[in-house]
């Protein structure tokens, strides 16, 4: 509430005044309000505004703007008002914010959009709380919690919401702010103002007398007046005359300074009232005149207050507007967010259903599952038995022949020596025992190399079949791979004497030593060249003469392979398994590295081979692919990081 004040001094009293004097007396009333608020330079506020800086100094600036124009341009006011609230809340500034608030609910109640105020002074007395929150700008060094509990308390008043009105001015009275030493008068006197109109004109009358005495404590001889005003209109209703005629003198006393419009109608009304019933005719005329020379006066002030008015309700029916297409907007969203809401809970309900459901039948799941999951180590356990029967088939073929060799060379050495007794016992030729002896130390020399042939195959077997440790070690990769496709084949010809095929090994004499784990690279090449004879000896099974079977495995070391995903490395391994067997047909191409994936028929094939094989190469840093062509062949090749 901004207040100006006028010391408007005459030499004589109230009825000598004339009709050019009360003219005078109720300019200077009516100018009090616009004249203390030329505080600011409105040139300077705007140039600081428009450097637009969005800091503490524009905001004071915004601030101070809306000061300005909040009785002359209230939409103006209002925007400068949350200009500045903006960067206050940005600059986390309570202070300023609840400055702000007080400015907005004072526009908005005094254009008559009391809901609006009273909206704006809660939500400032929230800010404020309980923490003891000092106002600086408006009521310098006030609480501002106090500030906004009289603010609501007044507007509720003229909202005629009485009961509403007297809870939060009790409110305001509780806080007992202190002014210049003493209470705080406001409040007590809106307390006042209420209970005249309700009736309690007792309480109404000690309430007034005690905010007079603090109005005076507090320094703030203007609102002397307002009780004043208050106090007539008390006494007017409680049939004191005398009383009444003596208040509401005070407050049109040209000694006085002034006061606010309505309470000086109010004193006039009551004047008018008090002579009426004393037969002072008059005196009835002189207030009468007075009473229509304010309102001659007040009528431009109204009507640019009118036009004021339909300005500013045209600018809260575009906010209105824009504000309805908002909640439009937001109600769609809300539309859309609740039908999201009500899927996610049918969503919701159908799978707390299903879960229920699963829940009812866990027994049998976890069953299915066991069962499962024990097929499944059963299938794993066969497909490394199937390459362990196929490996020691392939060591018994490849050792036989070494065997085979020494059983026969055994057998001659076994005549030859009866031979050479014999000739002893005879006594015959020197010459034909040297010969013998030669023979039979040749044929040891046989024995004693495919003995030691069959030793090797015995114990790089064994090195190969031995608990695989996980542990890399460098591996000759062209000797691991050359016996493991000797092996593999010697195992299907174990398996199927039908079974024919040739076969080639082209190493690359520059791999040398790669570190691998050579049991699981080893089961890698015994898969994929025993799936490669499969393919060529099914092919031969169906196809006449004239097609030859064949396996070609090769190693190259290859330099930053461009179907690599590990092209960054210097250098890579490739192993090749070419076949010219039935191929792959495209549509399961994709599928022939899935787990328990075969197209062999059943009994043999576990569907275990590839998938194992291809986790084998990926826990080694590289790749496994496979290109083919139905009919024609495959071509797998393994990629190695060396």
């Amino acid at each position: 509430m901004h207040r100006t004040f006028l010391k408007l001094v005459y030499g004589r009293p109230w009825h000598f005044l004339t009709r050019n004097s009360l003219l005078v007396l109720l300019c200077c009333i009516i100018s009090f309000t616009s004249l203390g608020q030329s505080n600011y330079s409105l040139d300077s506020l705007k140039q600081i505004i428009q450097q637009n800086k969005q800091d503490s100094t524009t905001a004071e600036a915004l601030f101070k703007l809306s000061l300005t124009r909040d009785r002359t341009a209230p939409d103006q006011a209002i925007e400068a008002a949350l200009a500045a609230l903006s960067l206050f809340e940005a600059r986390g500034d309570q202070s300023g914010q609840a400055s702000c608030l007080l400015v907005l609910q004072g526009v908005y109640r005094e254009m008559g959009q009391n809901q609006t105020a009273l909206n704006y002074a809660k939500t400032g007395l929230a800010l404020a709380g309980n923490s003891g929150l000092i106002d600086h700008r408006i009521w310098e060094g006030q609480r501002s919690k106090s500030l906004f509990l009289g603010e609501i308390g007044q507007t509720y008043l003229l909202m005629d919401q009485l009961d509403s009105a007297e809870f939060y001015t009790r409110a305001a009275v509780a806080e007992n702010e202190q002014i210049n030493g003493s209470t705080w008068n406001f409040p007590i006197y809106l307390l006042a103002t209420i209970e005249t109109i309700e009736g309690r004109t007792l309480e109404a009358e000690n309430n007034f007398r005690k905010a007079y005495i603090l109005a005076i404590q507090n320094n703030l001889a203007w609102d002397t007046l307002q009780i004043y005003s208050g106090m007539s209109t008390l006494f007017r209703k409680m049939g004191k005359p005398d009383s009444c005629l003596k208040y509401a003198q005070m407050v049109v006393k040209p000694g006085y300074r002034a006061t606010e419009i309505k309470n000086l109608l109010e004193s006039v009304d009551n004047l008018i009232y008090i002579h009426r019933e004393n037969g002072n005719k008059d005196s009835v005329l002189k207030y009468l005149d007075f009473k229509n020379l304010v309102r001659d006066s007040l009528m431009s002030i109204e009507q640019d207050r009118k036009i004021l008015q339909i300005t500013f309700n045209e600018h809260l029916k575009e906010q209105e507007i824009e504000n309805r297409q908002r909640a439009y907007k937001d109600k769609v969203r809300q539309y859309s967010l609740l039908a999201g809401l009500l899927g996610l809970a049918l969503f919701s309900f159908l799978l707390w259903r299903s879960n229920r459901q699963k829940q009812q039948s866990n027994e049998k799941i976890k069953k299915a599952y066991d069962e499962l999951k024990s097929t499944q180590q059963q299938l794993i356990q066969s497909e490394k038995m199937a390459s362990l029967g196929e490996l020691t088939a392939g060591i018994a073929h490849e050792i036989q022949n070494p065997l085979n060799f020494v059983n026969n060379f055994a057998e001659v050495n076994t005549e030859l020596v009866a031979e050479l007794r014999e000739t002893q016992r005879r006594g015959e030729g020197h010459g034909d025992a040297e010969d013998i002896l030669d023979t039979l130390a040749e044929n040891s020399n046989k024995i004693l190399e495919h003995g030691k042939r069959a030793d090797a195959i015995v114990k790089g077997m064994l090195q190969h079949s031995r608990t695989n440790s996980g542990v890399k070690e460098p591996t000759d990769i062209n000797v691991l791979v050359d016996e493991y496709l000797r092996l593999a084949y010697h195992g299907m010809r174990a398996k199927d004497k039908s079974f024919n095929s040739e076969f080639s090994f082209i190493p690359d004499p520059n791999v040398g030593k790669v570190n691998v784990v050579p049991q699981d690279i080893g089961r890698v090449m015994l898969n994929l060249i025993n799936n490669a004879f499969y393919a060529v000896h099914e092919k031969k099974k169906q196809m006449s003469n004239g097609y030859e079977p064949r396996v070609t495995v090769s190693t190259k070391l290859v330099s930053d392979p461009k179907n690599s995903p590990n092209s960054q490395s210097a250098n890579s391994l490739i192993i090749t398994v070419k076949d010219n067997g039935k191929g792959i047909p495209a549509n399961i191409k994709d599928k022939i590295f899935q787990p328990f994936f075969t197209t062999k028929p059943t009994g043999e094939g576990t569907g275990l081979g590839l998938s194992l094989s291809y986790d084998i190469v990926k826990a080694h840093g590289g790749d496994i692919k496979v290109e083919s062509q139905d009919g024609e062949g495959t071509v797998f090749s393994v990629l190695l990081p060396i």
